[in-house]
């Protein structure tokens, strides 16, 4: 085996094991550390040892907020202890930025392939939790043991008797469509033209990305998080948009047949029904009522602006917000990864944020505001805002080194010569050719025309001196 092929497989890898947060060794009571995390340190850790800034220098904004509001802590409070265990569990899940800014402009579709076979297996793990369900069981229950987590195992019989929400081998379901769903979007707006990768896949890789996104799409439609109206948003927004712009075939038909026939009533009926639970503040489990949701939203940012100068600026302290709120007002958590950053790193974490949004609008204007990646971004961003609170789910954290380097990953889409986007024409599966240039769009013979100000008429470039760009593409 060369060793090109040793990291290709290493990088699919670090995709499948992201995305499976329960294989993970147990480190004390409540923590654990996941073989992705492994995965994303070795692999880091070359970019870290060279000092290659363009691969790390996200993570590095990230952690210094963390480290100034643990020191703060340690100067002013007393839990120090917790605030250090906090720190490095935030640095363990930039590591995996790290590795993915390092390792996919280079192995792109092995990144791909592993993240989708993850996806078919809790597709797979969910299935069989819908028929478990059904009959009051719970499957697979001694799999699900991760301290980082609010326990399956716990609340394995109340998920199994009246929950009954498929997740996969995930925590919940929540965290389930915020890691999933972009992933899903992504081949999806792949499939519909919207995307144009530079490094093409093999057939069978398009074929599992595309049956991963179908079949991650279905689960977190099942699953009715709340996370799945926008996602579907979305998903609706890149149909539309191919549907404008494709040709009249029978496969068209048949595509709007399967769309409007069988889709569209599935995702009318438990989008309605996952509507109505959180309407209703249906509370069954973790991060799953949306009432509790916005009072701890609420409450965090108490806790950051109605202490003293200090606390606004240099936060709350890492780790520190949760046993504060269950003190308080018996609460778990900020169900928030991103404001839970800023509640706990406070005026300090919210430049870090502001910067790296400003990374991710300059990749953005790379590829000429691509719809696709804005649907995406917000489709993620939502997920780490309002949807969950598991700071250790790595494919949050996956999916913003993908978007922090889009550029090297996706070519614009544009036909070449016309400067108008080829969005809908199937060109994501045609590969890149250097002969894909303004002047392979004009015909051999052409001449080219002088205008006569004075007359107002047009003769031949023979009658007159040759500028030098007629010399340049003449072909006689």
């Amino acid at each position: 085996m060369r060793l090109d092929q040793v990291k290709a497989l290493a990088v699919g890898a670090l995709g499948f094991f992201c995305c499976m947060p329960y294989v993970a060794l147990p480190v004390g009571a409540r923590t654990a550390l996941q073989v992705g995390s492994i995965l994303s340190l070795a692999l880091a850790a070359p970019s870290i040892y060279f000092c290659r800034r363009r691969d790390f220098w996200l993570a590095l904004v990230l952690s210094v907020p963390l480290l100034v509001s643990a020191l703060k802590v340690g100067v002013v409070e007393d839990d120090l202890e917790l605030a250090i265990k906090s720190v490095v569990t935030m640095i363990l899940c930039f590591t995996t930025v790290i590795a993915a800014t390092a390792w996919t402009p280079k192995y792109a579709n092995a990144m791909q392939t592993g993240i989708a076979m993850a996806i078919v297996l809790h597709v797979v793990v969910g299935a069989v939790q819908i028929y478990s369900f059904s009959i009051g069981q719970f499957p697979l229950e001694s799999f699900y043991n991760n301290p980082s987590f609010l326990s399956v195992q716990d609340n394995a019989d109340t998920i199994a008797r009246y929950i009954q929400r498929p997740f996969g081998l995930f925590p919940e379901p929540s965290a389930m469509s915020s890691s999933l769903a972009p992933w899903a979007l992504f081949w999806l707006a792949e499939g519909f033209g919207l995307v144009r990768l530079r490094e093409q896949p093999a057939s069978w890789q398009r074929l599992l990305f595309r049956c991963a996104a179908v079949s991650a799409l279905g689960l977190i439609i099942v699953s009715r998080s709340g996370h799945a109206a926008v996602t579907l948003a979305a998903a609706g927004l890149f149909v539309v948009l191919w549907f404008s712009r494709c040709r009249a075939t029978a496969r068209t038909y048949w595509v709007l047949v399967a769309i409007v026939a069988v889709a569209l009533p599935m995702v009318i009926y438990f989008a309605a029904d996952a509507l109505g639970d959180r309407l209703r503040g249906k509370s069954e489990l973790g991060n799953s009522s949306w009432e509790d949701r916005f009072n701890s939203l609420s409450f965090g940012l108490r806790l950051l602006v109605d202490r003293d100068f200090a606390t606004l600026i240099f936060g709350v302290g890492p780790g520190l917000t949760s046993p504060i709120l269950q003190r308080i007002v018996r609460m778990e958590a900020v169900w928030s990864v991103l404001l839970t950053y800023v509640y706990e790193t406070g005026v300090i974490g919210a430049i870090a944020v502001t910067i790296v949004a400003q990374h991710l609008a300059r990749a953005w204007k790379q590829v000429r505001y691509s719809i696709a990646f804005a649907a995406i971004a917000i489709v993620w961003l939502v997920g780490i805002t309002v949807t969950t609170s598991y700071v250790e789910l790595l494919p949050l954290w996956l999916t913003l080194g993908w978007l922090a380097i889009w550029p090297t990953i996706c070519a614009p889409l544009e036909v070449a010569g016309g400067g108008r986007r080829s969005v809908g024409r199937n060109l994501s599966h045609k590969p890149l050719k250097q002969s894909e240039t303004t002047r392979s769009n004009y015909p051999r013979n052409w001449k080219l025309k002088v205008i006569d100000l004075t007359t107002q008429s047009e003769q031949p470039a023979s009658a007159q001196k040759a500028p030098a760009i007629h010399r340049r593409w003449s072909h006689k």
